[in-house]
């Protein structure tokens, strides 16, 4: 077997563990699932059930005009009919509930992931393309987990049970149909390769759109300021060409392989009028049988074409969810820590620490990959320290060593007698406040921003005290709500 047979083997191999993945999350809701899929099942015999009544409605009814027939044909219409709206109700509805319930468990699950990643993930992965798989990759997700489970359930149902039908009616007819499945089969294994390979092209040029988009929107001050528009302009128009011609390759495939697909069935079609049309066989088949095994015949086409459509979306979803399980099993910060300390007097010692960002990071001491080369220093309580260098000499990496936003690769950082990576994370970051680089306000109150280390629990007393003491509290008392004045994004709506 050649390399490329193999590494299609591979693919094929991890989409099928990620779809099973997907329908991990729809199988949570079972009772739901199973009345939907109940739903679906009868939605899906009715389709049987009406073409086989045209057999006796045509027979029975009009060529023998029998009385009985005659009576209760309407009923079994309209029997069948009946079934049919309460089974779609029940799969639409119930699929619907699976559907978004699947979208808010992995999103849950993703928000939940991203708060857990070490902040050196966010270093080398742009905040945008997190944004795209919480937001337009989990409703991709989605729909492979629960609108293809529908049409794959359902649909089958339906052509199966119509195949059944047309075979008791007419083997000889039946075959007609069943020669061209190995010609589908293989035009939609060749489809799907081509729907996956631009369904992730277009899961990552989303999220470049997006990371220009959002650059230039944050930085609007500094493009304007210095006539960056043009450049902005040409840098997104690129991103933004590349992502509308994956798309239309994709579209030219799905536009392309339901006509080519519906061709071959009416290939199909037209070799079962005919052989039923030809010879002795026109006086051996009767009205109501030829007219009920083309009825069937034509309503397989609709579900057909659905289950080969299906495929689209399953490759998308696939592509999105290799994406976004990719996030979910992203290594969390390391959590090992166990002496759990309330406060503690503030004592710090680095000894020997020894930071490097490369992966894996170098053996060697001499290597001139270490960001921190065995740094030792002692902090007392109390004392107050200003770190000053060039930039890139290490400032920002031996700050972030203490809240273990970076995890050093040799030594020890000690807070009083404790080592810091003996301490909970929790407990470790509740010693520090942190002044960063940038202004990061959120879009909430004045007074949630204050007390954002307590949640939603704040103390308003204690954030009055902390706005005293930043000689802050007379400015937020002149702002229209006082405390509860919203700050908006970043605190545009302070100045």
């Amino acid at each position: 077997m050649n390399p490329e047979s193999l590494k299609r083997r591979a693919r094929a191999a991890a989409g099928g563990e990620t779809y099973r993945r997907l329908l991990g999350y729809t199988w949570r809701y079972t009772r739901v699932l199973v009345i939907a899929i109940v739903g679906m099942v009868v939605a899906g015999l009715s389709e049987v059930g009406f073409a086989a009544l045209m057999k006796p409605l045509l027979d029975g009814s009009f060529v023998e005009r029998d009385p009985t027939l005659i009576t209760w044909m309407p009923v079994a219409l309209l029997g069948v009919f009946i079934f049919r709206v309460v089974g779609e109700f029940a799969s639409n509805y119930g699929m619907a509930w699976v559907g978004r319930s699947v979208i808010r468990d992995l999103r849950g699950d993703t928000f939940d992931q991203v708060l857990h990643l070490p902040p050196r993930y966010f270093d080398r992965v742009p905040s945008t393309e997190v944004l795209t798989r919480l937001n337009y990759q989990s409703e991709q997700v989605s729909e492979a987990a629960s609108k293809a489970l529908t049409v794959l359930i359902r649909d089958s149902v339906t052509v199966i049970g119509l195949l059944v039908w047309m075979l008791y009616l007419s083997w000889q007819l039946t075959l007609f149909i069943l020669v061209l499945l190995p010609l589908l089969v293989g035009m939609v294994a060749g489809i799907s390769r081509a729907f996956r390979r631009y369904a992730r092209r277009i899961q990552d040029s989303m999220g470049q759109v997006a990371h220009v988009a959002e650059e230039t929107i944050s930085g609007h001050r500094v493009v304007k300021l210095y006539g960056g528009e043009d450049y902005e302009s040409a840098r997104f128009d690129r991103q933004n060409q590349y992502n509308f011609r994956a798309f239309m390759k994709m579209q030219a495939v799905q536009a392309a392989s339901s006509p080519l697909t519906q061709f071959v069935l009416a290939i199909g079609v037209a070799g079962v009028v005919w052989f039923a049309t030809s010879g002795e066989r026109m006086e051996q088949i009767s009205v109501g049988t030829f007219v009920s095994f083309i009825t069937a015949l034509a309503m397989t086409l609709a579900p057909a074409k659905r289950l080969i459509n299906l495929n689209a979306v399953i490759q998308k979803g696939i592509a999105a969810g290799e994406s976004l399980f990719a996030l979910l099993d992203e290594p969390r910060e390391n959590e090992r820590g166990t002496a759990h300390v309330d406060r503690v007097s503030g004592r710090i010692r680095f000894d020997d620490v020894w930071l490097s960002y490369r992966e894996p990071p170098p053996v060697d001491r001499a290597d001139g990959d270490w960001v921190l080369r065995g740094v030792t220093l002692e902090i007392a309580a109390g004392e107050t320290i200003a770190f000053v260098g060039q930039s890139g000499a290490g400032k920002s990496s031996l700050m972030g060593v203490l809240p273990r936003f970076v995890e050093i690769q040799d030594g020890r950082v000690w807070l009083d007698e404790t080592a810091h990576d003996d301490l909970p994370l929790a407990d470790l970051r509740r010693q520090f406040a942190y002044v960063s680089q940038e202004t990061v306000l959120f879009n909430a109150s004045i007074a949630a921003n204050i007390g954002y280390a307590d949640g939603a629990d704040f103390d308003l007393a204690r954030v009055r005290e902390a706005a005293r003491a930043a000689f802050a509290d007379e400015f937020i008392e002149r702002m229209p709500d006082g405390f509860s004045t919203g700050v908006g994004e970043n605190g545009v709506l302070l100045s």
